[in-house]
């Protein structure tokens, strides 16, 4: 594996010589301009727009072809020609000592260019070793999504106040932990909405009310109830995932996959905590008051059999800042992922969504009435199955009314077993269906069944 050194270079007022006059040495061009270098371009034959710039003095135009001794004087060089071409210059950059790059020939090249993003004050390079400069591309395409005019207006923001903060809290530990509150926090959200004053105004309250001592709940410390989605890591909204990228602690549920804690940094601690109410707020409650940005990460959405009211009302009992992210619930999206539609026009205007564990024993919800509604999904229904197919039948629903039961929904093992009310129950046990899984009861049923997902959907 070829290992390259990454370093931004300072090309102001630097001789730049550029060997070759097609549209990859046109690229390079305006790049080293870019970079505030004295170009120098050596090619018989160029594109218009360069023959425009050489016209306008922008660069030194020399038409003709590459001669030994082009370089002299030079503190960078690319040579964008041909391999024979690019041989003579690159023993010439030997020679001199002079950095060269040679466009999609590696062999001559001392340095490669990486695919480039900049905003503002921000640059992101991406390189593959030139192995694949079309990956590099799409790479930095992806990366320019993520990092905007937003990000570059919170980079000019804390670059004014960096004398500031230097001033105000000398203690270098201290202020680096500071600054990574700042970022890690919501004050970028401020920025998005073109409130700078609001920005200021945050970064003064993480700050807090003297520069060495933390706030009353540490410097920044927040929650953020962040709803995972049904299961494919994929699911999680572009909100969730900026969080959770950021996140100092991560607290999840045993629903949330593994692909996407990989996704949160290398050194956040992770920790698994089960249906101890109590125990999740007061850990979610201490690491917030320590300055740490907590992650609760929970299956599904954190409003929808998450108990995350629950956890927002712990935590503004305790004067701890909060967020909630809301997350593709499994209501919905499971069905989806099988093809089964939860409303249909001519089929169903309306679906109502029960937990299982409701279903089981005693329970208070009024089945008469959901026994009418045109669509039921039940949610981590598969132990409560027969007494969910009992109650519906007592209340007159058709034997042979279409049901689905949805198995690891979104997940590459996703399983559907379709049956209806009279059958289910035996069709299940018989396929072995393990949760988590989600049964949808209703004419959608059939309407699924008309528009299969491939191989997403398997029926016993």
């Amino acid at each position: 594996m070829t290992a390259f050194y990454p370093v931004f270079l300072d090309l102001r007022g630097r001789r730049a010589v550029v060997i070759g006059g097609g549209a990859a040495a046109e690229q390079k061009v305006r790049g080293l301009i870019a970079a505030g270098a004295h170009v120098t371009l050596v090619s018989p034959d160029v594109t218009p727009a360069l023959t425009d710039l050489g016209r306008r003095g922008e660069i030194e135009l020399r038409r003709r072809g590459y001669h030994d001794g082009d370089l002299a004087g030079a503190w960078l060089a690319i040579a964008a020609v041909n391999r024979t071409v690019n041989a003579a210059v690159w023993a010439e950059a030997e020679r001199l000592g002079v950095p060269l790059n040679a466009v999609d020939d590696l062999e001559h090249s001392s340095f490669i260019a990486p695919a480039i993003h900049r905003e503002g004050d921000i640059t992101v390079a991406v390189s593959t070793g030139g192995k694949s400069p079309a990956l590099a591309v799409r790479l930095r395409q992806r990366i320019a999504r993520l990092v905007g005019r937003a990000e570059a207006r919170l980079c000019a923001l804390l670059g004014e106040l960096r004398p500031e903060l230097a001033a105000r809290v000398p203690d270098a530990r201290a202020r680096t932990a500071l600054w990574y509150a700042i970022v890690d926090s919501d004050v970028i959200d401020f920025v998005r909405r073109g409130d700078i004053e609001g920005a200021r105004g945050r970064i003064e309250e993480l700050i807090g009310p003297h520069p060495l001592s933390p706030s009353p709940f540490g410097r920044g410390g927040t929650v953020s109830l962040v709803g995972a989605g049904p299961g494919d890591p994929g699911l999680i909204t572009a909100k969730g995932l900026e969080l959770l990228r950021s996140a100092d602690v991560v607290v999840y549920d045993r629903l949330v996959s593994h692909a996407l804690l990989a996704q949160a940094p290398a050194e956040a601690e992770r920790i698994l905590r089960g249906t101890d109410q109590e125990d999740v707020n007061a850990l979610l409650i201490k690491r917030a008051r320590e300055g740490l940005n907590v992650v609760r990460l929970k299956g599904g959405d954190p409003f929808v059999f998450g108990r995350g009211a629950e956890e927002c009302a712990a935590l503004r009992a305790a004067g701890v800042p909060y967020q909630v992210v809301p997350g593709v619930t499994s209501a919905t999206g499971v069905p989806a992922a099988a093809g089964i539609p939860v409303t249909h026009r001519g089929v169903a205007s309306a679906f109502a969504v029960v937990a299982g564990h409701e279903c089981e024993g005693p329970s208070d919800l009024d089945w008469e009435a959901l026994a009418r509604v045109p669509t039921l999904v039940v949610l981590m229904g598969l132990s409560a199955l027969p007494d969910i197919v009992a109650r519906l039948r007592a209340q007159g629903a058709a034997p042979d009314t279409p049901v689905a039961v949805i198995a690891s929904g979104t997940l590459p093992e996703q399983r559907t077993v379709v049956g209806s009310l009279g059958d289910i129950a035996d069709l299940v046990a018989g396929a072995g269906l393990e949760p988590p899984a989600t049964v949808v009861i209703g004419e959608v049923v059939r309407v699924g069944l008309t528009h299969p997902v491939g191989e997403l959907v398997s029926r016993a």
